[in-house]
C-alpha cells in the first residue's frame, strides 16, 4: 500500500524501496522454511553427528539406494557401506561391487564386533532392525534422527 501511495505521488524511487522492503519478511520466511525442511532432503545432519564419532574407528552403514545417500557421500568424512542394495545397479563407477555392499548377515556380524557401528535406516525400517539386532545381541540404541532417517548404533 505504501508503494502505491508513493507511485501516486510520483516518487518512484521511494515506491521501489517500499516494495523491496516489503519482500524482506517473505524472504526470511522462505529461509526459515528451507532450514526446517532440509533434513528431509539431506543427510548432512547425520554426517555431522557421525564424523566425530567415527574418527576413532567404527563403521557407518546406509540402508538405501545411492541416490538417497548422495549428501552422505559428500558430508561424511569416511567411507560407508550400503546395506541390502544391488551392487550391479548401485555401484558408483570405478568402485569394486563387493567392496561397499553388505547384506543383513554382514551387518549383524559387524554389529557384534567391539567397534562402533552406525546403521542409517528409514524410520519405517527401524522396528525391523531393532527386532533383528535385539534378538541376537540385546544391544540397540537409536542415537539420532534426521528427516525420515534414524541412526541406530551398538554403542551410546
Amino acid at each position: 500500500m505504501i508503494a502505491f501511495y508513493f507511485i501516486f505521488k510520483r516518487r518512484e524511487k521511494l515506491a521501489a524501496i517500499a516494495l523491496a522492503a516489503s519482500m524482506i519478511p517473505a524472504g526470511l520466511s522462505m529461509v526459515v522454511g528451507v532450514a526446517k525442511t532440509a533434513p528431509y532432503f539431506s543427510l548432512a545432519d547425520v554426517a555431522r553427528y557421525l564424523n566425530p564419532r567415527l574418527e576413532t574407528g567404527g563403521h557407518a552403514m546406509f540402508e538405501g539406494p545411492l541416490d538417497d545417500s548422495s549428501s552422505l557421500i559428500f558430508y561424511l568424512n569416511r567411507r560407508f557401506f550400503f546395506v541390502n542394495q544391488n551392487p550391479r545397479k548401485e555401484a558408483p563407477m570405478g568402485a569394486p561391487a563387493t567392496d561397499i555392499f553388505l547384506d543383513e548377515q554382514a551387518v549383524l556380524d559387524k554389529w557384534g564386533q567391539p567397534g562402533a557401528v552406525y546403521l542409517i535406516v528409514e524410520q519405517s525400517r527401524a522396528d525391523y532392525w531393532k527386532e533383528r539386532v535385539v534378538s541376537r545381541f540385546h544391544v540397540y540404541h537409536q542415537v539420532t534422527t534426521s528427516g525420515t532417517y534414524v541412526v541406530l548404533s551398538n554403542q551410546l
